[in-house]
C-alpha cells in the first residue's frame, strides 16, 4: 500500500496563512497579495510576512472603505483570534482527525462563536439590522441589510443613488438587486461606489444613513461569502450562538472527544507506541540489548503504521520515535532527517509536543554542524507560536543561538539516556554554560606589537574557543600594560571583536567588575568612531553608554557623550534608552525593597517574554532552548536553594548600592539630557508607554522629575494604560514629585 508523502499531509488545523486568505476573500480585501497565498500554502516559513497581513489585509483596505473606527473594532477582533487560535494549537493534539473531521468543529464551535461576537460588537458599536434576521439561513444577508435600511430611510436605497431609468444608473439599481437575491456578490469597489452615490445624492437623512450601510454591506458580503464557500452552514451556527446567549465553548474538550473518539480506529498502534515512547526516554539509563530490541520494535511499529493509517494522520509520531532511537545510538547526523519529518509532520497537528519536537530538532540540528536552513525554519514557526520573540537583526537565527543551541545538547540527549552500544564520539563533551578563562595564562601574554590590531584566540578551560582583537582581549581583562603598549604602537580603537564588542566596552565592564578603571581611562583619552560608542553586542545588546550608565561613574558618561555617543542609542534585551535606565537604577536605590522584590520575582514567576529572551542571551543553561524552564524556579521552591538565592540577593542589592549614588545618577540624568537625550520617549518593557519622566514619577524623584521638565518633558503624555506623570505619582504617592507638579502648576 503507498503511504502518503509529507508534503501532501494536510495538517488538521488549518494554517495562519489559510485564516488569512479566507478574511480576505469574504471582506474582497485579498486584491492580488501573493504572501498570504505563500502562508497559506507552504506555512509560517517567514515569521515576518505575518504581522503585517492584518494590516494590509484587513485595517487598511477597510478603514479606506468605510472608517477608522469600524476598521480598528475588526483588527481588535482579528487580534484577538489569532492569539486565540495559536493558544488552541498549541495545546490541544489531533493526531487522530484529518482536516475534513476537524474543520467543521472548529467552523461550529470556534470560528462562528468568534463571529457571533464580532457581529454583537459591531451592533452594539453603530447599531444596525436585527442579528436575527442577517442569520437567518433562509434570508440573503445583504437583502437584510438593504431592506433595513430601505425602511429606515423610507426609499429605496438604490433608486436614491441611482435615480435615473436608463444608462448606467438602471444597470447599477439591477447590479444591487441581484446582491440582495443572491445571484452576485459585491465586490469591495461597487459597495464603495454605491455608498458614496448614496452620500453624493443630496439628501441629509442619507448621506447619515450611508455612515452604518457601509459597515453593514461589508458584514453581509462577508456572511454571504463565508456561507458559498464553507461546506458547513456557518450563519445557522452563529444564529444558534446567538439564540443560546453566546455560552462559554470549551474549544478544547470539543476537539479532544473528537480526537479520542477517531483514534478508536487506531488502537492497534497505541500500546506499541507508548512502549516505545516509554523505551526511547532521552534520559532514563538503557540496558544492554536495548538498542536491538527497540529497533525491532519500531519495525513493527513502521509496518502498523503502513497498515493500519496509509493517510498519515498518526506518522508524526513513528518519525520522531525513529530519531529518538538513532539519537539515543549517537548516530546524530541520521537522526536529523527523521526529526526534521516529525517537525513537519507535527505543525498543527501535535499541539503541546509540537513543542518538544522543535526543542529537540532544534538542539540536534545545532550540535551535528549548525544546519542553519533548518534552524531558521523551525524558527520562523516557532516564533509565530511565541516560543521565540520577534528577531531585531536581520537574520533569524544568530551565531550566537547556535552556540547556545549547541550548549543545551547534553541537557536534552544526556550521555546516561544513551544506549550502552552507542560510540563515545570525538567532540562529544559538554561545554560549560559560560567562559571559564585561564588567569595564569593570559597573565603570562604578551601583546604582539609589531602587528598590533592582530586577533588572538582564547582557549577556555573547557575547550570552548574565542578569537579577539588583542587590544580588546588586554582590556576585558584589565591588562593596563598591554593596552598602553598597544596604543602606543597604534592599535585601533575601533576594531570589533565577531560579537561587536569594543576594547572601550570591554575597559567599561572590567573597571565595574572590579573598581580597576586604568585601562578605561587610557582608552577614554583616544577619540573613537561613533560606531565604535554606538555598537551594541549581538547576544546581550551591551552599548558603552549603557555599561557606562550602569557603571555610575558621571565623567566617563560625560566623556562618551563628548565623543559624539548617541544619547538615545538603544540597548540590553528590553531595548531601553540610556536614560530609561538611568532612572531604573534611581528608582532601585530609592526604593530598595521594591529592588528586591523585584528580583526575587524575576526568578519566582514564570518568566514574560523579555525574560525568557534574557535568559537565552545570557545563556542561563537552566532557562532552557526557549528560556522558560521551571528547573531553577522548582529549585528555589526547596529550604536550601532559597536560602543560597537569598544571600545572593542581599549581595546582589548591596552592590548595586554600593556603586551607585543618587548625587551621581542625577548627574548623568543630567548630562544625557543636555546632550538631547528624550525624557518622553516610550519605552515597551516592562510596562508599556512609560517613559523616564513617567519613572520619576513613580519613584518620587522631583530632582530628576524637574530636570527632564526643564528639557521638555510631557507630564500629559500617557503610556498604553492611559496614565500619564499626574496619575502615576498619585497612585504611587509619590509626594514630593505632587508637591512639585503642583508648585508649577500641574496639579
Amino acid at each position: 500500500m503507498t503511504q502518503t508523502t509529507t508534503a501532501e499531509i494536510r495538517p488538521p488545523y488549518p494554517r495562519l496563512g489559510e485564516l488569512y486568505r479566507a478574511l480576505a476573500g469574504a471582506l474582497d480585501t485579498k486584491a492580488r497579495d501573493r504572501v498570504v497565498d505563500r502562508l497559506a500554502r507552504e506555512g509560517e516559513n517567514d515569521w515576518s510576512l505575518l504581522p503585517t497581513l492584518r494590516e494590509t489585509l484587513v485595517t487598511n483596505p477597510l478603514r479606506d472603505a468605510s472608517d477608522h473606527d469600524f476598521a480598528e473594532l475588526v483588527a481588535q477582533f482579528v487580534d484577538h483570534v489569532h492569539a486565540s487560535y495559536l493558544h488552541v494549537v498549541a495545546n490541544v493534539p489531533l493526531d487522530s482527525l484529518n482536516r475534513g473531521d476537524a474543520l467543521p468543529l472548529l467552523v461550529e464551535h470556534y470560528f462562528a462563536p468568534h463571529g457571533t461576537g464580532l457581529l454583537l460588537g459591531i451592533k452594539q458599536a453603530f447599531g444596525g439590522p436585527d442579528l436575527m434576521a442577517l442569520l437567518d439561513p433562509e434570508k440573503h444577508p445583504l437583502a437584510v441589510v438593504l431592506d433595513c435600511f430601505d425602511k429606515a430611510g423610507g426609499r429605496d436605497l438604490a433608486k436614491a443613488a441611482f435615480p435615473g431609468s436608463t444608462g448606467t444608473d438602471r444597470s447599477d439599481r439591477e447590479l444591487i438587486a441581484r446582491w440582495a437575491s443572491g445571484a452576485q456578490l459585491p465586490d469591495l469597489q461597487s459597495i464603495k461606489r454605491f455608498v458614496r452615490a448614496l452620500s453624493d445624492s443630496g439628501d441629509v437623512t442619507m448621506k447619515e444613513q450611508t455612515l452604518n450601510l457601509r459597515y453593514w454591506l461589508l458584514v453581509g458580503r462577508a456572511l454571504a461569502w463565508l456561507e458559498n464557500e464553507s461546506l458547513q452552514p456557518f450563519r445557522a451556527f452563529m444564529r444558534r450562538h446567538l439564540l443560546l446567549g453566546l455560552p462559554d465553548i470549551d474549544i478544547g474538550r470539543v476537539l479532544s472527544l473528537a480526537n479520542i473518539k477517531a483514534g478508536e480506529r487506531f488502537s492497534v498502534l497505541t500500546m506499541p507506541a507508548l512502549m516505545l515512547y516509554e523505551d526511547l526516554k532521552r534520559t532514563t539509563p538503557k540496558a544492554p540489548g536495548e538498542q536491538a530490541r527497540t529497533k525491532d520494535g519500531l519495525d513493527t511499529f513502521r509496518r502498523l503504521c503502513e497498515t493500519h493509517d496509509p493517510e498519515g494522520r498518526t506518522r508524526f509520531h513513528l518519525a520522531w520515535l525513529l530519531g529518538r532511537w538513532h539519537a539515543l545510538c549517537g548516530q546524530f547526523s541520521d537522526a536529523l532527517p527523521y526529526y526534521e519529518e516529525a517537525a513537519n509532520l507535527a505543525n498543527y497537528r501535535a499541539g503541546d509536543q509540537q513543542k518538544q519536537i522543535v526543542e529537540e530538532t532544534l538542539v540536534l540540528a545545532a550540535f551535528v554542524g549548525g544546519k542553519k536552513p533548518l534552524l531558521k525554519t523551525l524558527k520562523h514557526r516557532a516564533i509565530v507560536f511565541g516560543l521565540f520573540t520577534d528577531p531585531r537583526g536581520g537574520d533569524v537565527i544568530e551565531d550566537w543561538e547556535i552556540d547556545h543551541l549547541r550548549q543545551q545538547f547534553h541537557r536534552i540527549f544526556p550521555r546516561q539516556g544513551r544506549f550502552p552500544e552507542a560510540p563515545n564520539l570525538e567532540g562529544d563533551h559538554e561545554h560549560l554554560p559560560f567562559l571559564m578563562l585561564d588567569e595564569d595564562e593570559l597573565a603570562q601574554l604578551e601583546p604582539d606589537l609589531r602587528k598590533p590590531d592582530r586577533v588572538r584566540t582564547v582557549h577556555a578551560l573547557d575547550g570552548q574557543k574565542r578569537r579577539w582583537p588583542q587590544l580588546r582581549l588586554f582590556a576585558s581583562v584589565g591588562r593596563f600594560d598591554a593596552v598602553h603598549a598597544l596604543l602606543e604602537h597604534g592599535a585601533s580603537v575601533d576594531q570589533l571583536d565577531e560579537a561587536g564588542g569594543s576594547a572601550l566596552l570591554c575597559a567599561i565592564q572590567h573597571a565595574e567588575d572590579g573598581g580597576d578603571r586604568r585601562a578605561l581611562d587610557l582608552l577614554l583619552a583616544h577619540a573613537h568612531m561613533r560606531a565604535t560608542l554606538d555598537s551594541a553586542t549581538t547576544r546581550k545588546r551591551h552599548t558603552p553608554l549603557i555599561c557606562a550608565v550602569r557603571y555610575g561613574e558621571p565623567d566617563v558618561v560625560e566623556r562618551l557623550l563628548a565623543m559624539g555617543a548617541t544619547p538615545d542609542r538603544r540597548g540590553q534585551v528590553d531595548e531601553v534608552t540610556p536614560l530609561y535606565r538611568s532612572l531604573s537604577n534611581l528608582g532601585a536605590i530609592r526604593k530598595p525593597t521594591r529592588f528586591r522584590q523585584y528580583l526575587r520575582q524575576s526568578l519566582l514567576a514564570d518568566p514574560d517574554h523579555v525574560r525568557r529572551e534574557m535568559l537565552r542571551r545570557y545563556n542561563v543553561s537552566m532557562g532552557g532552548v526557549f528560556g522558560d524552564e521551571r528547573t531553577l524556579r522548582d529549585l528555589l521552591l526547596t529550604p536550601q536553594h532559597r536560602a543560597i538565592f537569598e544571600k545572593l540577593e542581599a549581595a546582589t542589592v548591596k552592590e548595586e548600592f554600593g556603586r551607585l549614588s543618587e548625587p551621581n545618577l542625577l548627574r548623568i540624568v543630567e548630562l544625557l539630557l543636555k546632550a538631547g537625550a528624550n525624557p518622553n520617549a516610550a519605552h515597551e518593557y516592562p510596562t508599556p508607554g512609560r517613559t523616564p519622566l513617567m519613572l520619576a514619577a513613580e519613584d518620587d524623584s522631583a530632582d530628576a522629575f524637574d530636570l527632564m521638565m526643564r528639557r521638555g518633558g510631557n507630564p500629559y503624555q500617557q503610556d498604553a494604560q492611559g496614565l500619564d506623570c499626574v496619575r502615576i505619582a498619585i497612585g504611587f504617592r509619590s509626594r514630593n514629585v505632587v508637591e512639585y507638579m503642583r508648585k508649577i502648576g500641574i496639579l
